[in-house]
């Protein structure tokens, strides 16, 4: 059970309220909270955090931060403001309460698909969302390139959980293996297939002359890291 889902599960209790009664109440989208309750969902989206807020009657800015702190009957929650990329190097982020972080790592510009390589150095520290509370080796980077959008787009941060398991339709950061010796290179895609063969991807939004799939020999796959979170910071 994932921390936003236990936050969810006692505070209606707290309230006295149903998930779709207190979706309904919040004006939001009327499965939102009970797909969230009912596991069928396990993480949220930055944007959508303060409708989750809303609903719960809770603080906005610590609900992403995976803190409970309850809001007065007559108190509105107030939408967390994402502030816009700071162009820096390295980046500046946003200082969060705690002791915990994610790592951004840094990266060098690649080429076609979106490719790029991680250089394997620390360029910033980002604050823990709750699905990565506790997990070993999360990281985060950022989005290069246009061949994910509308999913992502050039400039976001993703953050990754290299130890759960990826199905098809997952967005995944995929490092393949070069000819150099001990090089990589690493792509942001949709996760659609993997065979002893080869590993299918699949990009949104290609260049002209760029398919939608992108295949690799399973051989060359070094990893594949399942994204989990993704917002402007």
């Amino acid at each position: 059970m994932s921390t936003l889902q236990k936050i969810a599960i006692e505070r209606l209790k707290e309230l006295d309220l149903g998930p779709v009664e207190a979706a309904v109440k919040a004006g939001i989208e009327r499965t939102f909270l009970r797909d969230l309750v009912d596991g069928k969902k396990s993480t949220v989206t930055l944007k959508k955090m303060p409708d989750l807020a809303k609903a719960l009657r809770l603080d906005a800015d610590a609900l992403i931060r995976g803190e409970v702190v309850r809001l007065p009957d007559d108190e509105e929650p107030v939408a967390q403001t994402i502030t816009k990329p700071n162009a820096s190097f390295p980046p500046r982020f946003q200082k969060f309460d705690g002791d915990g972080y994610i790592p951004l790592l840094g990266q060098s510009i690649g080429g076609p698909n979106g490719r790029f390589v991680l250089n394997g150095s620390e360029v910033g520290r980002l604050f823990v969302p709750p699905m990565l509370e506790g997990v070993d080796g999360a990281y985060a980077v950022r989005v290069y390139g246009t061949s994910m959008e509308p999913r992502f787009k050039a400039g976001e941060t993703v953050w990754i959980n290299p130890n759960e398991p990826v199905r098809a339709g997952d967005d995944v950061i995929v490092q393949v293996a070069t000819e150099e010796e001990n090089q990589r290179e690493s792509y942001i895609k949709e996760f659609r297939s993997q065979s002893s063969k080869v590993t299918r991807l699949w990009q949104h939004n290609p260049e002209d002359d760029e398919p939608n799939e992108v295949t690799f020999p399973s051989s060359k796959v070094f990893s594949i890291h399942k994204i989990v979170f993704h917002a402007t910071v």
